[in-house]
C-alpha cells in the first residue's frame, strides 16, 4: 500500500499534470491561432513561452548528457509545431534514458517552478511554506503584477506536443524503477521518510490542481480577448 501512496502517487501526479496542462494550454493556443490566422511563432505574445519551451527541452536534455541534433523556434514546412528540439542519446546509458523523461516534460516543469516561485514571493512574501494559505496571504502588488505577466506569457509554452510526450514515455520505465528503488531504500533506512514522501505527494497534488486552474483561466481569457 505504501508504494501506491509514494511511487504510484508521484507517477500519477507528474503524468496527469503534464497531460492536463498540455491539453488545456494546447486548446488555448489553437483557439488563438484559429482566430488570428497566424502560427504561434508569428504572435509576439507567444514568443516568450515558445523560447522557454524549447530552451527548457535543450537545457534539461544537456544536463543528462543528451546530444542536441536540432534546435529551432521557427515554423518549418515539414512540422506542425512552431519550434522543436531533437536529441540523440546512448541507448545503453540509464542516465540518458532517465534524461528523456525530464527533458520531454521540461516545459511544464519549468513553467510550474517559475509560476510557483514568483507566486510565493508575490502573495506570501517572507512566509514559511508551512504557513501558506488564504488566511496568511499578504500580496506585494508589484510582484503580483510580475506574476500575472509571467503567467500570461509563459503559459503559452507550457504545452507538450505528442513528440514531447513520446520522449517522456521513453524515459518513464527508468524513472519508475528509480522511484521504486528510492522507496525501497527509504523504507529500509528511514521508514518515517515514507510519511514525508506521502505528504509531499499531497502538496504536489494541490500544486498541480492550482496550475490546472491557471491554465483553465488562460483558456477562458483567450476566448474573451480573441473572438
Amino acid at each position: 500500500m505504501i508504494y501506491l501512496q509514494t511511487v504510484g502517487a508521484t507517477l500519477v501526479i507528474l503524468l496527469a499534470s503534464a497531460m492536463i496542462l498540455s491539453w488545456l494550454n494546447a486548446r488555448t493556443i489553437q483557439h488563438i491561432v484559429n482566430v488570428t490566422g497566424k502560427s504561434n511563432a508569428q504572435l509576439w505574445q507567444m514568443l516568450p513561452g515558445l523560447w522557454v519551451h524549447e530552451t527548457a527541452h535543450a537545457l534539461v536534455g544537456r544536463l543528462f548528457g543528451l546530444q542536441i541534433q536540432e534546435f529551432s523556434v521557427h515554423q518549418s514546412a515539414d512540422r506542425r509545431s512552431a519550434g522543436h528540439v531533437t536529441f540523440s542519446f546512448n541507448k545503453h546509458s540509464l542516465w540518458q534514458r532517465l534524461g528523456l523523461f525530464f527533458a520531454g516534460g521540461a516545459p511544464v516543469w519549468t513553467f510550474g517552478a517559475v509560476v510557483l516561485a514568483v507566486g510565493k514571493r508575490a502573495f506570501w512574501p517572507g512566509q514559511p511554506l508551512a504557513l501558506v494559505g488564504l488566511g496568511t496571504m499578504m500580496p506585494a502588488w508589484p510582484w503580483v503584477g510580475a506574476w500575472l505577466l509571467l503567467t500570461l506569457l509563459l503559459s503559452f509554452g507550457a504545452s507538450l506536443s505528442s513528440a514531447d510526450l513520446r520522449t517522456m514515455m521513453r524515459g518513464l520505465p527508468v524513472f519508475a524503477v528509480l522511484l521504486l528503488a528510492a522507496a525501497g531504500l527509504v523504507r529500509l533506512v528511514a521508514p518515517a521518510g515514507l510519511l514525508t514522501w506521502v505528504s509531499l505527494n499531497v502538496l504536489a497534488g494541490w500544486i498541480a490542481g492550482l496550475l490546472a486552474l491557471v491554465a483553465l483561466g488562460m483558456n477562458v481569457l483567450s476566448h474573451l480577448v480573441w473572438r
